[in-house]
């Protein structure tokens, strides 16, 4: 049965809500209790719900989420931040951990990983190669001949 308009826009509403109230940090059973939903499971199962049409909407699969940790640290953010600016030890320190935790949640620290070598390293790293190259070509070779002489050997 396809709800009424009025029913889906309280849902919509409630869902929004709901999902404010989790950025905000709220436990699914005070989500329940404020918003009025009969039970914890219940208030859970909304929230994902919600954050699931998102996702198959956005077509995001681990974005909803990743969209709702961002959201809370912008709020502890913006509550901290001013203290930082004045130069609060204890602020700065906060801040630096929140833009800590947005940078890993972000991939923003997920540094490329340089590797620079010296002339020498170069010149060992190409001895080594030509080393195992000239090994497998002599391994094939002796394959080869190996071949060669099974087939002459071999009644006819």
């Amino acid at each position: 049965m396809v709800a009424s308009k009025a029913q889906q826009a309280f849902t919509a509403e409630r869902r929004a809500k709901a999902i404010r109230l989790k950025i905000d940090g709220a436990s699914y059973t005070e989500i329940a209790e404020t918003l009025g939903y009969s039970s914890r499971g219940s208030a859970c199962s909304d929230v994902r719900r919600a954050l699931e049409k998102h996702v198959i909407e956005e077509g995001l699969a681990v974005e909803a989420w990743r969209e709702l940790e961002l959201a809370r640290l912008d709020i502890l953010q913006k509550a901290i931040w001013p203290e930082a600016l004045e130069g609060s030890p204890r602020a700065i320190e906060t801040a630096l951990k929140i833009l800590d935790r947005r940078a890993k949640l972000l991939g923003l620290d997920s540094a490329i990983k340089l590797e620079v070598l010296t002339i020498d390293a170069l010149d060992a790293q190409i001895q080594r190669l030509e080393a195992e190259l000239g090994a497998r070509a002599l391994a094939a070779s002796d394959s080869e001949a190996g071949e060669t002489e099974a087939a002459e050997d071999a009644p006819g």
